[in-house]
């Protein structure tokens, strides 16, 4: 009884320590100097993170947080082939002297958001096209700043120089306007990972991608939207606006509206969340001022849905059709979305694991399955025939009477 209570508490542990994400965190700035020292071979934890933000936010600076998709410890030391072998991070080498650096700690963003005042804080996207929106000039703000801005084909090292120069830039505009800032250097995801046995692969849109989008209660990410009508096909370049609104009914519903000015369109998502699972029902087209219901699923494509905190991600493209014109509609290329119903704070939505609309026996399972069957068989009809040998029992004797043996023996 001893061992199974042993072994059970050992599975929790090892289910619970998959749930948080261990990153490294660098804080600079205008730190009250405290007599914190890493511990390069020890993770500190959420909890004690949180105090160390507490002794060193006591005089209410403007925070700003920096977010990396992904970042480990490697990348601190990368060295930059195309610069000569420079570090990625001359900016924050250059300020080591005044910084903390924790090279291991436990859902950093988690604990920044709980520290944080709703009512002092801003979420910023960092893209191609520069900031998604202004830095306000209120006291005492926190302010988050996903960099999601990754260009096709740049390689890891100039990334990380060009958010170098963009922190540098930034903290010298911030320190010409506030009295006090702190500064923190952290990410969502470690981009160093030791595979493991028991692991589960997150299957998502490559990071900082543009067409990856994070609006209200709504994270997706498509290649392109399409706008079918008879032969023609438009193709929706341009977010300009979105807005989401949620209501609770029987269950969670919210609805997410697209707003492509520049093609004169609107799509509208209608959500709905029961019985532990999430489903995308419909789309409302408003096209050229005229409003069309589309339907996926009903013979025209598989239904968008999910399990509930997972992800929607399918090799085939999503499309949605008019119930009377098949050849009206709205196609999403290589679609992968998740509703997180009700919330609004951009870090907390990450996808989770995909829903890749396939079933438990796939191909190669009944391939696999198909061939056991036949070995079976084969090993069945040996045995059986084996089984069936008979071997002979009497045998003739020199010096006695001859062996008749009559033919129905």
């Amino acid at each position: 009884m001893a061992r199974s209570h042993i072994v059970f508490l050992t599975l929790v542990l090892s289910v619970v320590s998959t749930l948080s994400t261990e990153v490294p965190v660098f804080l600079w700035g205008d730190l009250p100097k405290t007599s914190l020292k890493s511990n390069p071979l020890s993770t500190v934890s959420a909890s004690e993170f949180g105090t160390i933000l507490k002794q060193e936010l006591l005089n209410d600076p403007f925070t700003v947080i920096f977010v990396e998709e992904n970042l480990s410890v490697e990348d601190f030391s990368r060295r930059d082939l195309e610069l000569g072998g420079d570090t990625s991070y001359p900016y924050l080498h250059a300020n080591l002297p005044d910084s903390y650096y924790l090279p291991s700690v436990e859902d950093p963003i988690k604990v920044l958001n709980s520290l944080a005042d709703p009512e002092k804080v801003s979420h910023v996207i960092l893209t191609e096209n520069g900031l998604s929106a202004d830095i306000e000039s209120d006291s005492g703000r926190f302010l988050f700043i996903n960099m999601n801005d990754a260009r096709e084909g740049e390689s890891r090292a100039s990334l990380l120089r060009r958010h170098n120069n963009f922190l540098e830039n930034t903290i010298t505009k911030l320190q010409d306007r506030y009295n006090s800032v702190i500064a923190v250097y952290t990410a969502h995801y470690p981009s160093w990972t030791v595979p493991e046995s028991h692991s589960r692969v997150r299957r998502q849109a490559q990071p900082g991608s543009p067409n990856d989008f994070i609006l209200d209660g709504l994270r997706f990410y498509v290649n392109a939207i399409q706008v079918t009508n008879a032969n023609s096909v438009k193709n929706l370049t341009t977010l300009t606006n979105s807005s989401s609104i949620f209501e609770n009914t029987n269950g969670t519903s919210m609805t997410t509206t697209l707003d492509f000015l520049n093609e004169n369109t609107k799509i509208t998502l209608n959500f709905k969340s029961a019985s532990g699972y999430w489903s995308l029902d419909s789309v409302l087209l408003d096209a050229d001022n005229v409003k069309t219901n589309l339907i996926s699923g009903d013979g025209f494509n598989t239904e968008v849905y999910a399990l509930t905190n997972f992800s929607y991600r399918c090799a085939d493209n999503v499309a949605f059709r008019h119930r009377n014109d098949t050849k009206l509609g709205v196609n999403f290329l290589n679609l992968k979305i998740q509703p997180f119903f009700a919330t609004l704070n951009a870090s907390d939505m990450n996808y989770g694991d995909s829903f890749n609309c396939s079933g438990f026996f796939s191909a190669p399972i009944w391939s696999g399955l198909f061939v056991v069957f036949i070995l079976l068989i084969i090993t069945f009809y040996g045995i059986m025939n084996m089984m069936d040998i008979r071997t002979m029992d009497r045998f003739d004797d020199p010096k006695g009477k001859t062996i008749t043996v009559n033919a129905l023996e």
